[in-house]
C-alpha cells in the first residue's frame, strides 16, 4: 500500500482551513524566503567567480569543454577536471544578459531555489511558522557559502531530492531523479550528495522489513515493495548519472579527491580554511548560532521520535551533520539536510503547540517581525558586520577586493611579462586573459608550484629565487590581504625590481631597472566598485541606507599601504587618504589611527 504523509511519520496539515487561506503562515514564509533572497544581493566579491566566468566564455568561443588547462603558464596542459562546465557556461550566458549583476542574480537563484524547496517540503509536516523557522535558521547557517559559484546548484539539487523522495515514489519520480542527476553531474562535482536521501530512503525501505527493528520505526519507514523496487531504480540511475559528463568514470570518482582534501591527504588541503574541520570558534558568529541551534532542533527531533523513527530522515541528517563537521565548507549543507528530520520528529509538537489560532497568528508574526528586521540590517550592511563578512548589500564588483586599474596597469606596462600573484586575484587575472602563476583550481597544479607560491608568501626573501625559477618579471598583490606589504615590500628590495602601480586594492611590481620612486596610482579618484546596468539603479537607492562606506574603506586601504610602503617620505598622501575616509565616515577607527600615525610630530 502507498504511504500517506501520516503513516510516514509525518504530521498531516494544521485542519484551520488548509494552508491556501493561513495568510498569515504564507507572509511568514515569504519574509523568511525574502531574507534569503536579499542574502543574494552583493557584490561580486569571490576570488573563484571569476574563473568560472572565463571558463565559461572558453567554452562558449571554442564550443568544447577544456580537458587540459588553459588558463596558467606554471601548469599549463595539465590534466584539468572540470565537472562545473554547464554551470559556467549559464554563468557566463548571465554575464553576456546582464553583466555582473546577472551572474550575482543567476546563482542567488539556484540558493533561493533551495529554500523554496525546503519550505514546499516542510510544510507536509510542520505549521507554517515552524517552516518558516527552520528555512531561516537553514540560509543563515549557508550564509558564508552565498557566493558567485557552482555551489548554488548543489544547495538545490539536495533540496530537490530530498522533495522527490521525500513523497510516493512513482515511475514519474524516478526519471525526475535520473535526469535532475545528470544536469547536477555536470554543474558541481558535489552532486554525489545527491545520492544521500536516495541511499537513505531505498536503506529506510528495506530496513523496515527486518523484524529486529521496532514496530514503530518500520511502520514509519515502510514502503511498498514496487515503491522500494523504484527508488532502487533511482539510487542506481543516480550512479550512472556521474558518469554522463565529458570525464565520464574519472570524473564521477572525482568526488573522491575532494574528500582527501578533506581529510588533509593532499598538500593543498593544509592552507585552505574551508576544508578545515568546522571550527564554531572562526565561523561567522550567524553561522555558528544557527548551526549549534540545528543540531540541538535535531537532536530534540531524534528524541521526539524516537518511538516512530523515520530511518531515512535519520540517516540524511546524520549524514550532512557528519560532512558539517569534516570541513567548513559543508556546514551550509547542515539545514537542509537536517530539516526532513526535524520536520517528521517535532511536527505534532509544534503542531499541537500552535493549535489556537490565535497563538499561530502571533508565532507567524514574531517570525515576520525578526526577518523584517534582519532584512534592514542585511540591507544596511549591519548584518555583515555582525556575521564579520567583509560584503556589502548591492550588485556590480568590488574593486577593493579586484583592483582592474591595476590590472590596467600591468597589462599595459608589461603585456608580456609572466606574472607572480597571489590566489584572490588570480581569477580575476585569467578573467582579464592573463596567464596565472596561480589560482584557486587547485587540482591542475603541481606541488611544487604551489611550494613554491606558499614559500613566497611566507618567506618573502625566497621570492628573488622562485622569479628565476620561473621566469618571472613582474607581480600584482592584493595588499590587504594578510601578509601582502610585507610581500611587496620584500619584492621592491630585490635588485631591479620597484613597486610601479599602488592603488587601493592593489599593487604592481615589474622587474625593469627603473630606478624607484613613487608609483602610479598613489594619488588620483578611488574606484571602490563597479556598478553597470542594473546594479546601478540599485546603489543609487540602497547607497544612502549604508552605515559603513566602501570608498572610505578603499581610501583607508591605500593610505595603509602607503604608510607601509614609503613611510615619512610619503606621509602627506597617506594622511590626505585617512582623511577622505573619515569625510565619508566620521567614525572609521582604521582611519583615525592612521591619521594619528601620519600626523605632524607634536612640538
Amino acid at each position: 500500500m502507498a504511504r500517506t504523509p501520516t503513516t510516514a511519520g509525518s504530521s498531516a496539515r494544521p485542519a484551520d482551513g488548509g494552508a491556501r487561506r493561513d495568510v498569515a503562515g504564507a507572509i511568514a514564509i515569504g519574509a523568511v524566503l525574502l531574507v534569503a533572497a536579499l542574502l543574494q544581493i552583493h557584490r561580486l566579491d569571490d576570488a573563484d567567480t571569476w574563473w568560472h566566468l572565463a571558463t565559461g566564455r572558453t567554452i562558449w568561443e571554442t564550443g568544447a569543454v577544456p580537458h587540459t588547462d588553459p588558463f596558467s603558464y606554471t601548469a599549463a596542459g595539465a590534466p584539468w577536471l572540470n565537472r562545473q562546465w554547464l554551470f559556467e557556461l549559464v554563468l557566463y550566458a548571465s554575464w553576456v544578459v546582464a553583466g555582473p549583476a546577472g551572474a550575482s542574480l543567476l546563482a542567488g537563484a539556484g540558493f533561493v531555489g533551495a529554500f523554496v524547496l525546503l519550505a514546499r517540503n516542510l510544510r507536509r509536516a510542520l505549521p507554517p511558522w515552524a517552516v518558516a523557522l527552520v528555512v531561516l535558521l537553514s540560509a543563515l547557517v549557508a550564509v558564508e557559502r552565498f557566493t558567485v559559484r557552482p555551489e548554488a546548484a548543489t544547495l538545490a539539487g539536495v533540496a530537490a531530492v530530498s522533495l522527490l523522495v521525500d513523497r510516493n515514489v512513482g515511475w514519474r519520480t524516478v526519471a525526475l531523479i535520473v535526469v535532475l542527476q545528470v544536469v547536477w553531474a555536470n554543474c558541481h562535482a558535489l552532486s554525489l550528495l545527491g545520492l544521500v536521501p536516495t541511499a537513505a530512503a531505498l536503506g529506510g525501505a528495506l530496513a523496515a522489513r527486518a523484524r529486529f527493528l521496532p514496530d514503530g520505526w518500520r511502520a514509519a519507514s515502510a514502503r511498498s515493495p514496487a515503491e522500494t523496487r523504484r527508488l532502487a531504480v533511482a539510487l542506481a540511475g543516480g550512479i550512472v548519472a556521474e558518469t554522463a559528463t565529458p570525464f565520464g568514470v574519472e570524473g564521477a570518482v572525482y568526488p573522491l579527491w575532494l574528500f582527501s582534501l578533506i581529510r588533509g591527504e593532499k598538500l593543498l588541503s593544509f592552507t585552505i580554511v574551508e576544508h578545515r574541520a568546522t571550527n564554531l570558534a572562526v565561523l561567522s558568529p550567524v553561522a555558528a548560532a544557527a548551526f549549534v541551534a540545528l543540531l540541538v532542533l535535531a537532536a530534540a527531533a531524534l528524541l521526539a521520535s524516537l518511538r516512530r523513527l523515520r530511518l531515512d530522515h535519520a540517516l540524511v541528517a546524520i549524514a550532512f551533520a557528519t560532512l558539517a563537521f569534516l570541513a567548513r565548507r559543508n556546514v551550509a549543507l547542515l539545514g537542509i539536510g537536517v530539516a526532513p528530520l526535524i520536520a517528521s520528529g517535532l511536527g505534532p509538537l509544534a503542531t499541537r503547540a500552535t493549535a489556537a489560532r490565535g497563538v499561530r497568528i502571533a508565532a507567524d508574526a514574531a517570525l515576520v517581525l525578526v526577518a523584517l528586521a534582519l532584512g534592514v540590517r542585511i540591507v544596511t550592511g549591519d548584518f555583515y558586520a555582525d556575521a564579520v563578512l567583509t560584503r556589502a548589500f548591492g550588485l556590480g564588483e568590488s574593486r577593493l577586493l579586484f583592483p582592474s586599474r591595476a590590472v590596467d596597469f600591468l597589462m599595459e606596462h608589461a603585456p608580456t611579462a609572466r606574472v607572480f600573484n597571489d590566489d584572490l586575484l588570480g581569477g580575476y587575472l585569467i578573467w582579464r586573459r592573463r596567464p596565472v602563476f596561480f589560482d584557486g583550481r587547485l587540482q591542475v597544479y603541481p606541488d611544487d608550484v604551489y611550494l613554491d607560491w606558499q614559500h613566497a608568501l611566507d618567506n618573502p626573501r625566497t621570492f628573488a629565487d622562485v622569479a628565476a625559477r620561473r621566469g618571472v618579471s613582474a607581480a600584482i598583490l592584493h595588499h590587504p590581504s594578510p601578509g601582502r606589504l610585507e610581500l611587496a615590500r620584500g619584492i621592491a628590495n630585490v635588485p631591479g625590481w620597484r613597486i610601479a602601480y599602488l592603488d587601493g586594492g592593489g599593487i604592481v611590481l615589474v622587474a625593469d631597472g627603473v630606478t624607484p620612486g613613487l608609483p602610479d596610482g598613489m594619488t588620483g579618484p578611488i574606484e571602490a566598485v563597479a556598478t553597470p546596468g542594473i546594479a546601478g539603479a540599485l546603489e543609487r537607492i540602497v547607497a544612502p541606507l549604508r552605515t559603513r562606506s566602501e570608498t572610505a574603506q578603499t581610501h583607508y586601504q591605500r593610505g595603509r599601504a602607503i604608510h607601509y610602503l614609503y613611510g615619512p617620505q610619503a606621509y602627506d598622501f597617506a594622511r590626505r587618504d585617512f582623511q577622505a575616509a573619515l569625510a565619508i565616515e566620521p567614525v572609521n577607527p582604521d582611519a583615525l589611527t592612521g591619521l594619528r600615525a601620519t600626523g605632524p610630530p607634536p612640538r
